[in-house]
């Protein structure tokens, strides 16, 4: 792999033989992969597998503007914020049995007491009992509080739905009241309660976001994920953090 130079620079994508890729501030030129004609083996269709299901993730998180926000890139390490939610999430969960995590925060320093992420048959409930940064210089502009993340949706129920698919999240935002408890209403973004109810099994990843009076982020919480529906909607037990 090279770097590109002179009108090359301006360029991007398939030009003949090359690829033009963009890294943060620099430009590479690299030989266009030739594809294989042999089989591919049962461990590579498994990596495959892997490397698609841990690009939909990222881009899924990626989409949701107050979490993606948490995920700067480093230009200087040529590292965008796509690449770490995607090198964060690779390999992390399995679509066959829904076991393992997403990561949604992996800095945060929101602390939530008991959050409860829970699957019910009307929908997603999300609360906490109580939250405060660990960090002072964020608590104090602190002023409004609100929970976002993704649900993952297996087995459909109606013909024509996808083997499994995604939905974003986010609730309404709430004035930060300290010492009480957090609830407010949830609003689907990847879909709507139809499509939420097009599926028997789901599980829900959720972050605790604060904001200040500017509507600027001030903190976020790590990962908290529901348990696993089962067909009728009902789950075991409450949230856990990751």
């Amino acid at each position: 792999m090279a770097t590109a130079t002179g009108l090359m620079k301006e360029m991007s994508g398939v030009l003949g033989n090359f690829v033009i890729a963009h890294r943060g501030n620099k430009v590479f030129l690299k030989n266009r992969p030739q594809r294989s004609k042999k089989p591919l083996t049962a461990l590579a269709l498994e990596k495959r597998v892997k490397f698609g299901l841990g690009g939909k993730i990222a881009g899924k998180i990626s989409s949701i503007e107050e979490i993606k926000q948490f995920w700067k890139g480093d230009p200087e390490k040529n590292n965008t914020g796509y690449n770490r939610l995607f090198h964060a999430n690779h390999g992390q969960f399995d679509v066959e049995n829904f076991s393992g995590k997403i990561i949604l925060s992996d800095r945060g320093r929101l602390e939530v007491v008991n959050p409860l992420v829970k699957i019910e048959e009307w929908g997603l409930a999300i609360s906490c009992d109580s939250f405060k940064s660990a960090d002072a210089e964020k608590r104090v502009p602190a002023k409004f509080i609100r929970a976002s993340g993704i649900i993952i949706l297996k087995n459909p129920i109606t013909d024509g739905a996808k083997d499994y698919d995604f939905m974003t999240f986010r609730t309404d935002v709430s004035a930060v009241m300290e010492g009480e408890k957090f609830s407010a209403e949830v609003k689907y973004l990847g879909g709507d309660l139809i499509r939420f109810n097009d599926y028997a099994v789901k599980k829900a990843f959720a972050v605790f976001i604060t904001c200040n009076g500017e509507w600027e982020l001030t903190d976020i919480s790590g990962t908290v994920e529901s348990d696993l529906s089962d067909n009728s909607g009902s789950v075991e037990g409450e949230g856990a953090d990751i």
